[in-house]
């Protein structure tokens, strides 16, 4: 039962991940475009340009979740690999404890600040800026809860094999040496 939430809490972080993976394309082509009507046109726009850091925010807080989920993290190996490996699962719960902890704060944080946006109806102060800047800030309690969500699977799966009833992490990458 515990494998098959953390496999639908994983879905779950594999779906932003693919929304980030678009706006990651999305980005590579408004900046081409940006370019090529500067440089060839001699126009450009404040809301595209405002747009390309825009874009930033969602790439970041729903592609870190997926990374995780993919094992691509920082982890300090000289000191992990001389750990056994019950301990180095105890370890990867506290992180995960610790990350899920983090995220809700940050989550809770967030809330308001995004609130308020809502309720001023942000948007540029530039003149012919982006006109809604309410929305994208709406990303923000959203990318973590996808990263409290991707944590908690993680926690789940780690719990599992410190358990034996899990194996190896699942979709992580093979170590580079």
């Amino acid at each position: 039962m515990l494998e098959r939430l953390a496999s639908i809490l994983e879905a779950a972080t594999g779906f932003f991940g693919r929304v980030a993976a678009f706006l990651v394309l999305s980005l590579v082509l408004l900046v081409a475009t940006n370019v090529l009507l500067r440089y060839f046109f001699r126009t450009g726009s404040v809301w595209s340009q405002e747009l390309e850091w825009h874009l930033l925010a969602p790439i970041a807080l729903l592609g870190i979740p997926y990374a995780l989920m993919q094992g691509y993290y920082v982890r300090v190996d000289v000191l992990y690999e001389r750990f056994s490996e019950r301990a180095q699962l105890w370890l990867d719960i506290v992180a995960g404890v610790v990350g899920m902890a983090a995220a809700l704060l940050l989550l809770k944080f967030s809330i308001p600040y995004v609130d308020k946006s809502f309720v001023n109806l942000e948007g540029s102060p530039d003149p012919g800026g982006l006109p809604a800047r309410y929305i994208l800030k709406a990303v923000l309690p959203l990318g973590f809860l996808v990263l409290f969500i991707q944590q908690l699977a993680y926690t789940i799966r780690t719990g599992l094999r410190l358990g034996g009833v899990g194996q190896g992490e699942p979709d992580s990458p093979s170590p580079q040496t």
